[in-house]
C-alpha cells in the first residue's frame, strides 16, 4: 500500500485536471439539452403555420402560369398574323411595281414608234382612233335606243265618264245585279207588290209571337224573305196614355233559285239580249238604274257603266259585301244616281 499511495502522490495536479474535465462535460451536456428543447418547441410552434401558407399559393401560381401562357401564346399569333401580313404587303407591291414597269415600258415603244411616224401617218392613225371610238359611241346609242323601244309600255287610256253630283232616287227604278261578271235583272217592283199582298195575310201570326219571317216568291228568278215585328207604342189619347201595338217591316232579302242567274256582261251587251230588251221598255231621261255590284264584278261594272251611260240612263251603284244578299228595309237608304 506505500508504494501505491507513493505512485498518486507523484502525479500532481491529476484531481484539478479531473475536476475542470468533469465540469466541461456538464456544461456540455446542459447546452445539448437546452439546445434540444428550445429547437423542439421552436418546431411545435412555426411547423403548423407554415406548412398552411406554401399550400395555399400554389393554384394562384398555377393560375398565373396559365395566364402568362396564354398571352405569350396570343402575341405569338399576333406576330404571326402581322408577319403575313407584311408579307402580302410586300408581294403586292412587287406587283404593281412591275405592272408600272410594263405599263412604263409599253408607253415608251408607242411612243418610239409613233415619234418614227410621218406627220401623214400620225394623222391617220388619230383619224383611225377617233373613227374606232365613234363608232363605239354609235353602237351604245343603238343599244340605248332598242332598250328604250322595247321597255316603253303602251300608254294607259282613261276613260272619262262625266260624273254629275250624285242626287237621290226618285221615281222610276231598274234593278239589276251584277256577279261573277253576270248581269240579271232585279223584279223589284214586283216582288214589292207582292210583299204589300202578302204581308197582310199573316199579321194575325203576331198574335202570339213579336216576330214573323215568311217567303214569296218567286219571280224572275229570286224569292222575297220578309220579316214583319209587332211594336207596341205608348201614345196620348184624351190626355191618358195608352198602349199602342202596330205591325212593321223589319227588312227583307232577296235569295236567288239558282247562283248563275243572268247573262255574262259581254253577252248582255249584244243586240236581242234580256239586259238590252229591258232598258228598251224604259225612258232613258225618267229611269235611274241601280246596279248591285260584288267585289269580283267591279271591272265589268264600269263597262256597264260606260253602255248606260252612252244610252242616256243614269247610274247608281250598291258595291255589295262578298255572301251578302240584297236587302232592303224601312231604315236602310235610297239610291244616288249619278
Amino acid at each position: 500500500m506505500r508504494r501505491v499511495n507513493q505512485a498518486f502522490d507523484l502525479a500532481p495536479g491529476q484531481d484539478s485536471f479531473l475536476d475542470v474535465t468533469c465540469n466541461l462535460v456538464g456544461i456540455l451536456i446542459i447546452l445539448i439539452m437546452v439546445i434540444g428543447t428550445r429547437t423542439q418547441d421552436a418546431a411545435l410552434h412555426v411547423g403548423p403555420n407554415t406548412e398552411r401558407p406554401e399550400a395555399s399559393p400554389k393554384p394562384d401560381l398555377a393560375a398565373a402560369r396559365d395566364a402568362a401562357a396564354a398571352v405569350e401564346n396570343d402575341i405569338h399569333q399576333i406576330d404571326l398574323k402581322i408577319k403575313r401580313q407584311q408579307l402580302e404587303v410586300a408581294y403586292r407591291r412587287k406587283e404593281r411595281d412591275k405592272m408600272l414597269e410594263v405599263l412604263t415600258a409599253v408607253e415608251q415603244q408607242f411612243q418610239q414608234q409613233r415619234d418614227t411616224l410621218s406627220q401623214e401617218q400620225q394623222r391617220r392613225l388619230a383619224a383611225t382612233r377617233d373613227l374606232l371610238a365613234a363608232r363605239a359611241a354609235m353602237e351604245d346609242l343603238k343599244a340605248s335606243r332598242q332598250t328604250l323601244e322595247n321597255s316603253t309600255a303602251a300608254p294607259n287610256v282613261i276613260e272619262h265618264l262625266p260624273t254629275p253630283m250624285a242626287k237621290t232616287v226618285f221615281g222610276t227604278e231598274l234593278h239589276f245585279r251584277l256577279l261573277q261578271g253576270r248581269v240579271v235583272p232585279i223584279p223589284w217592283d214586283e216582288l214589292v207588290a207582292k210583299l204589300k199582298e202578302d204581308a197582310p195575310r199573316n199579321v194575325w201570326k203576331l198574335k202570339d209571337a213579336t216576330t214573323i219571317t215568311e217567303t214569296l216568291g218567286p219571280i224572275g228568278g229570286f224569292r222575297m224573305k220578309y220579316t214583319l215585328r209587332r211594336v207596341q207604342q205608348v201614345v196620348q189619347v184624351g190626355g191618358n196614355p195608352a198602349v199602342q201595338q202596330r205591325v212593321e217591316l223589319d227588312r227583307f232579302v232577296l235569295v236567288p233559285v239558282q247562283d248563275d242567274l243572268g247573262e255574262p256582261l259581254e253577252q248582255a251587251l249584244r243586240e236581242g239580249s234580256e239586259f238590252l230588251e229591258t232598258l228598251k221598255r224604259a225612258d232613258p231621261d225618267r229611269t235611274t238604274v241601280t246596279v248591285w255590284v260584288y267585289p269580283d264584278s267591279f271591272n265589268q261594272f264600269r263597262t256597264l257603266k260606260a253602255e248606260l251611260f252612252r244610252r242616256g240612263f243614269l247610274t247608281a251603284g250598291r258595291p255589295m259585301p262578298e255572301g251578302h244578299p240584297i236587302g232592303g228595309s224601312p231604315d236602310g237608304s235610297r239610291s244616288a244616281s249619278q
